[in-house]
């Protein structure tokens, strides 16, 4: 899954190779370009990101920079969301790209939907669902996964309806800043779908039952 990446650093010394000379050290010290100190709370994810710019003599070339998700940002989106989930306010549609996607195997099962298929293809989709079939689950975030440059992932548990059993699922979101704030370009959720039947007042056999 794109969400947790891992970098490895390898060191000539480690594969076995030659032992670099001192003049070799101080070229590579004297070539490579300086970071300013606390200039990325992101460390290396900022220096993938393509942040700073590099100035060679009277010429200056910058380098693309690409914004990445603070710990502010990503609350400011998870609050968005238990809100949009739990008490839709049309207000909140801001937080919504407008090529915004939704998929969600374990509510197509229930809603009849080709698996693998996209629930809501479109943010105009997700709006006229809530409108006419409001979710109003009382969604409860238990866990805030570490948080990548776009994207986050929160674990959810919802209590409701007839049965009153617990739901628990987790969702993942990707966030793009184009339009000048962070919004949400996409989700991802799974959750305990024979749960939320039952709590709709649904029913189900096992097999052997």
């Amino acid at each position: 899954m794109r969400f947790i990446s891992s970098l490895a650093l390898l060191s000539l010394a480690g594969l076995g190779l030659a032992t670099p000379t001192s003049e070799a050290i101080n070229r590579r010290q004297h070539d490579a370009p300086a970071v300013a100190a606390g200039s990325d709370s992101h460390g290396i994810f900022g220096a993938l990101s393509g942040r700073g710019d590099t100035k060679s003599g009277n010429s200056k070339n910058k380098a693309k920079w690409t914004p990445c998700l603070h710990q502010n940002d990503v609350d400011i989106l998870v609050d968005a969301y238990v809100r949009m989930i739990s008490h839709w306010n049309d207000d909140d549609a801001k937080y919504l790209t407008d090529d915004f996607i939704d998929t969600s195997d374990s509510i197509n099962i229930l809603a009849g939907i080709p698996l693998g298929s996209p629930t809501f293809s479109s943010k105009q989709a997700f709006i006229d669902h809530q409108h006419t079939q409001p979710d109003n689950l009382p969604l409860v975030i238990t866990h805030k996964s570490p948080y990548s440059c776009t994207e986050m992932a929160v674990i959810w548990q919802a209590t409701f309806g007839v049965a009153q059993k617990q739901v628990r699922g987790i969702s993942i979101a990707e966030a793009t800043k184009e339009n000048g704030f962070w919004q949400i370009k996409r989700i991802d959720v799974e959750f305990n779908s024979l749960a939320y039947l039952l709590d709709m007042g649904g029913s189900y056999k096992m097999p052997g039952q």
